[in-house]
């Protein structure tokens, strides 16, 4: 199994795990309150949401991943998503351990 299909099978677990925040605002508040340990913005969103999560994540040290388009972080979730955050510590380890080279936008030094 490719390392995407692997991540977004464990998107889906962490839904299931109650360990995702998904939706514009719901991630927003999370990202400001120090509630996530790495957040997926779909590389399909628009230019200002993008620009939006990165300063957003880049601000309070949180890992951005762009790697996803809308559509596959939706049908992974189950819901119809272009943002969503794990905020388990456990599952962030694994879905990073997942990514290979440039798919991630990095932001811990």
């Amino acid at each position: 199994m490719m390392p995407k299909q692997k991540q977004l099978n464990l998107l889906g677990l962490a839904t299931r795990a109650r360990c995702l925040v998904s939706g514009d605002e719901m991630v927003e508040k999370a990202i400001k309150n120090n509630q996530v340990n790495v957040v997926i913005c779909a590389s399909d969103a628009s230019e200002s949401t993008r620009e939006r999560y990165i300063g957003m994540c880049e601000r309070n040290n949180v890992p951005l991943n762009l790697t996803f388009t809308k559509y596959e972080i939706s049908h992974a979730i189950g819901k119809s998503r272009t943002i969503c955050a794990i905020n388990n510590r456990g599952m962030t380890k694994k879905f990073l351990s997942y990514v290979t080279g440039a798919e991630q936008h990095e932001i811990n030094d």
